[in-house]
């Protein structure tokens, strides 16, 4: 009799403790295994992730312009971002460094040293997946004010985030605020300068110029309007440089004390290294910054060694509702090289690239071997450049997304 009653005790406990996990599952993970709890209040507590990526320079010269030109003089730049296009298109916010205008035909279509693109360049770029493209860099007044209000229409019209350049003086004062799955992100753009071409009188508000003070206070006032980070994308540096120099550090040393979470850099056309940091916040709390000093040339026709080659930087982001913190929970990146055969142009993702030729894949999107030798040295030298096992900052292979 005791025996029994003791299995009776025991298979109660047992009901009762799975009855108990069961509530604490469904209480903390969905149907997607997200985590999601509920407080007592029935408030829903989540835990928001969001994954954004981020390309250096996207430029057009008059090589990539005569490969887009089709028989009946429109243009088609579609496959150049082909191999590039799911990778981009897979994570939630995509940002790139419009460096080019849209003055249209009449301002006529030209390449370096003074850039105008036909308007198919930015559907291109919508439909490789692009999301967020700043216009604050050095070329942004190769068409004069009439190039920058011209391009923000256009790429307005074309459902585009943008920042940097601006058609008024009261647009210049708002900030870009992207909401993402409950993830509110600041974006600020600036370029050093403007290759000597200066905005006309009482148009100085048209380029968001490097200005420290301008800087902190557009910083200072996104956070007023409660973003959960700050990116800041700018234009800086010298040319041809792999590494960054005094003023950059410098530069980027006062927008992370002022709140700056998350720095893009553009300019030098090659890559520079990307740097964790840990500072303390306006609360007085310790977090994770993240910079990338160049993310060189997403396309472009230099072809010199380092600038033919560039880097799609990922970051995941993660926000816990109930403290309200949001942090930069992982980074890796995807080196890339811009392939020109017979004049065409088309951005490889390397890995898959390397990989596809060494099994001898001959019917995959990916096979180059003509370009095997040079893809080998763009991987060795971006990992070497970028990899960071301190930060666990290493490549994304990407054959997990492209099959």
């Amino acid at each position: 009799m005791l025996i029994r009653i003791m299995k009776k005790i025991f298979i109660l406990i047992v009901l009762i403790l799975s009855f108990t996990t069961s509530i604490f599952y469904c209480a903390y993970s969905d149907e997607n295994g997200k985590i999601n709890s509920k407080s007592q209040n029935n408030d829903t507590l989540r835990i928001d992730t969001i994954w954004i990526s981020a390309v250096g320079d996207l430029m057009c010269h008059g090589a990539q312009l005569e490969d887009a030109r089709k028989s009946d003089g429109s243009y088609d730049f579609n496959h150049m971002f082909s191999l590039v296009k799911s990778i981009l298109s897979e994570v939630d916010l995509a940002f790139g460094n419009f460096e080019t205008v849209l003055a249209g035909a009449d301002k006529k279509f030209t390449g370096y040293p003074t850039f105008n693109t036909p308007d198919e360049y930015a559907v291109a770029l919508k439909e490789a997946g692009f999301d967020i493209l700043t216009t604050a860099n050095n070329h942004c007044l190769d068409r004069g004010f009439y190039g920058i209000t011209r391009t923000i229409e256009i790429l307005e019209n074309l459902g585009f985030y943008r920042t940097g350049t601006f058609a008024s003086e009261e647009e210049s004062n708002q900030i870009l605020i992207v909401n993402i799955k409950g993830i509110r992100l600041g974006v600020l753009a600036y370029t050093y300068g403007t290759n000597g071409i200066n905005p006309p009188a009482g148009k100085q508000y048209c380029v968001a110029y490097i200005n420290t003070t301008k800087m902190k206070e557009d910083i200072i006032a996104a956070k007023k309007l409660g973003v959960d980070k700050v990116i800041v994308c700018i234009h800086w540096g010298e040319e041809y440089q792999r590494n960054p120099n005094a003023n950059q550090k410098k530069i980027a040393e006062v927008l992370f004390e002022t709140g700056a979470d998350i720095i893009f850099g553009s300019h030098p056309h090659v890559i520079q290294p990307m740097e964790v940091k840990t500072v303390v916040d306006e609360n007085g709390k310790e977090k994770k910054v993240f910079i990338i000093y160049s993310m060189g040339n997403f396309i472009s026709n230099q072809r010199k060694r380092y600038t033919d080659s560039g880097v799609i930087i990922r970051l995941r982001l993660i926000k816990n509702n109930n403290t309200g913190e949001t942090t930069i929970d992982k980074i890796d990146y995807i080196p890339t090289y811009v392939s020109v055969k017979s004049g065409t142009f088309r951005i490889l993702p390397v890995y898959n690239a390397i990989k596809t030729i060494e099994n001898n894949n001959t019917n995959s999107k990916y096979y180059f071997p003509d370009d095997y030798s040079r893809l080998k040295e763009v991987w060795k030298e971006t990992t070497e450049h970028l990899t960071n096992a301190k930060y666990e900052i290493f490549p994304f292979e990407q054959l997990e997304i492209e099959k």
